[in-house]
This record gives structure tokens, sequence and C-alpha cells, in this order.
């Protein structure tokens, strides 16, 4: 069960990555005009790629991070919940939330601003995306075992399945607190863009420790099942 968790984990990536935000950053690379077609317009007004960084604006940090991390539980929310239509919201939501990543990141590369707007990304985008992936392989597998029940029915892998992607859905709220504590403080800081890369290290380094230690903690528990 472990690794199909894993493998639908990967799955989410893809959709995030190369079915969403690869294809609309060739896409406004290609042609500027279509980050109107893309991004939403109240998005495109706010957004001044030439000046990101510069002379940055008193934020209510408590307030921005309260914000960041409700918008994000809602999205692993919406991308978990659509499971119950096998997998298809899921797989919008995956795949929208990339494209208007991908096309942010497009349009910061028109204007030769790309190092900016990673080091403003990557700092709580590390854990952010984990969560986000987390939370949407828990709805593909779901939808996947209600459409394809195997030798239980349907209702049965609903249920099993619910139980376990609500327990991953619950393991991402850390994350989404850690991340909106890092977009809502550090993200909007006064720092050096290389601050920024190096908090993006930090989480990146802490997180695959985790996982590394949570691992070997599993590992050590079946084998100690197996032994009694």
């Amino acid at each position: 069960m472990l690794l199909e968790q894993w493998k639908a984990i990967v799955i989410a990536m893809l959709l995030f990555f190369l079915g969403g935000a690869l294809a609309s950053f060739i896409a406004v690379i290609e042609n500027p005009s279509h980050l109107y077609g893309i991004l939403p317009g109240e998005m495109v007004q706010s957004v001044e790629p030439a000046s990101l960084g510069e002379d940055p604006q008193p934020v209510d940090a408590p307030v921005m991070s309260a914000e960041i991390m409700t918008n994000n539980i809602q999205v692993a929310i919406l991308a978990f919940a659509g499971g119950i239509t096998l997998g298809i919201l899921t797989v919008y939501v995956l795949i929208y939330n990339g494209i208007l990543v991908g096309a942010l990141a497009g349009l910061f590369w028109n204007y030769s601003n790309s190092y900016s707007f990673w080091a403003y990304i990557v700092p709580h985008g590390v854990i952010e995306l984990l969560a986000i992936f987390i939370a949407g392989g828990a709805g593909l597998l779901m939808g996947y075992k209600i459409f394809v029940p195997g030798d239980h029915s349907r209702g049965y892998q609903l249920k099993v399945q619910t139980v376990r992607s609500v327990q991953l859905l619950l393991g991402t709220i850390p994350l989404f607190i850690i991340a909106g504590i890092i977009e809502g403080y550090i993200t909007p800081a006064d720092i050096s863009l290389e601050m920024k890369y190096a908090v993006a290290i930090i989480t990146a380094v802490g997180l695959l420790s985790y996982m590394i230690a949570g691992h070997f903690l599993l590992r050590k528990r079946a084998l100690q099942h197996s032994s009694i």
C-alpha cells in the first residue's frame, strides 16, 4: 500500500509539472500574450516582474500567513476530495495550479528575472508543493481504487481509501502551517535573494531527513511485527 501511495504522489507531481507548469511556461515564453488567456485578469495586473524585490512594502505577516495557510489547505482538501469524482477533479486541480505557476515562471523568464522569481517561490514552495502532491496523490489513489475496485466492492474501496487518504491529508497540515509561516514572514522579508534560497535548501534537507527517518522507522516496525 505504501508503494501505491508513493506512485500516486509521483503521478500527482508529474501532472502538476508536465501537465500544467511546463505547458504554460512554454506557451508564455513562445508568445507573451498567452499570459492573458491563462492567468486571471487580477493576477496579471498585480504582477510586476521588472520590479520584483525592489522597495518591498510592509505586510501584516500574521494575517498573510493565516490567509496563505487557509488557501493552501483548501487546495489540498479539494485535490483530496476529487478522488470521489474518480480523480477527475484532482487531475484538474493539479494541472490548473501547475498552469498558474508555469505561466508566472514564463512571464518572469521573459523579463530575465527568473532568479528573483524563484527566490520568492522556493522557500515555501518546497514544503507546500510536497503537501499538495501528497493530497493529490491520495485523491488519485482513491479515484483509481473506486474505478478499479479489484476483488472488493466500490463501497468498500471508498471506505478504506477515505480513511487512508484522510490520514495522509491530516499529515500534510503541519507542512502547510510551516509553508504558510515561511511565506508570510520570510518570503516578503527584506533579505537577500541568496538568504531566501538558503531557506529553501534548509527546508529541502529537513524534509528529506524527515522522510528518510520515517522510512527506516516504518521498516523497523515492519520487521518487529514480522518477528512476532
